[in-house]
């Protein structure tokens, strides 16, 4: 990993790891969607995506909205958000996949 050239010579360890963790989620999507075809292993390329988008907003909250209160009330909603949409989107390749199938044996 590389240092920074900016003013933040003293990050934390868990800013380092969060940086990692983001790297590593958004390097491992690709292989993830390629390698499961079913429909039921797509939960975690799935997850993956939205855990990576997660810690991406907030990484830029923690920068940009500085009242503490107001940044955690964000990231609630925003998990609450993504949760749903995790959700529609497993149902919608389950019922795309369902749909298809029928066609296929009609």
């Amino acid at each position: 990993m590389k240092e920074r050239k900016s003013g933040l010579r003293n990050e934390s360890s868990k800013t380092k790891r969060i940086g990692l963790f983001q790297r590593i989620t958004a390097a491992l999507l690709l292989p993830l969607i390629i390698i499961y075809k079913k429909v039921s292993s797509t939960f975690l390329p799935n997850l993956s995506l939205f855990w990576h988008i997660n810690e991406g907003i907030e990484e830029i909250m923690a920068d940009y909205v500085h009242q503490e209160m107001t940044r955690n009330w964000i990231l609630v909603y925003l998990r609450l958000f993504l949760l749903i949409v995790i959700k529609d989107v497993f149902l919608s390749f389950v019922s795309f996949l369902n749909k298809s199938k029928n066609l296929m044996d009609s």
